[in-house]
């Protein structure tokens, strides 16, 4: 059996209920109109062209070297790391090449850049502090982009002394010029900052 009084009360909230939502226009009660998708979303950042000229493009590559070195170098499993400090900026004056070298210097789209990197490597027992002299050909083409021609080094301790200078030797497949690979990959992918 059901007690009347029960059901007053619950008839009784009921109403206090509906009676608390306000009611909504039948205008309101439609759907407003949903906007459209914008055609192309904003990028965090916009896209960014890979310099055609070689003074903007080393200079965003060398301010960009020494972290992407030792992106590079720590992903290696090097027993004493390398860390590179600084690049310099870059010298683009040419300088005559000898003629029984393997690049020819004179040959269509070929570029030398001039740049010191200085590196610290730690042991277990001290550090020490390097300048790694570069002469990095570029070779640029409509189609490729810029790419790394060779690249030829040589180390010298730092503050520069004559005690050790290694002579100038092909670096192309090393460390460096991998990593020069890699930035000019992300700039020709947009992925790289250009300044003015």
């Amino acid at each position: 059996m059901v007690n009347p009084r029960w059901c007053q009360y619950l008839c009784g909230a009921i109403a206090l209920l509906l009676s608390s939502v306000p009611a909504q226009p039948v205008a309101a009660r439609q759907r407003s109109p949903i906007a459209p998708p914008p055609t192309q979303p904003s990028p965090i950042r916009p896209p960014t062209t890979c310099p055609t000229e070689l003074e903007p493009l080393t200079k965003a590559l060398l301010r960009d070297l020494p972290s992407y070195i030792n992106r590079l170098s720590h992903q290696r499993s090097n027993q004493f790391p390398t860390y590179a400090i600084a690049a310099t900026q870059p010298n683009i004056l040419p300088l005559p090449v000898v003629s029984n070298s393997a690049i020819d210097p004179n040959q269509g789209g070929l570029h030398q850049v001039f740049f010191t990197v200085l590196e610290r490597e730690y042991n277990s027992k001290k550090s020490t502090t390097y300048q790694h002299y570069h002469w990095l050909f570029l070779a640029h083409t409509q189609t490729s982009g810029w790419q790394v021609a060779t690249l030829y080094s040589r180390r010298g301790f730092y503050p520069t002394n004559e005690q050790y200078a290694s002579p100038l030797r092909e670096t192309t497949q090393e460390l460096t010029a991998q990593v020069i690979r890699r930035w000019l990959r992300d700039c020709q992918a947009g992925a790289v900052q250009i300044s003015n």
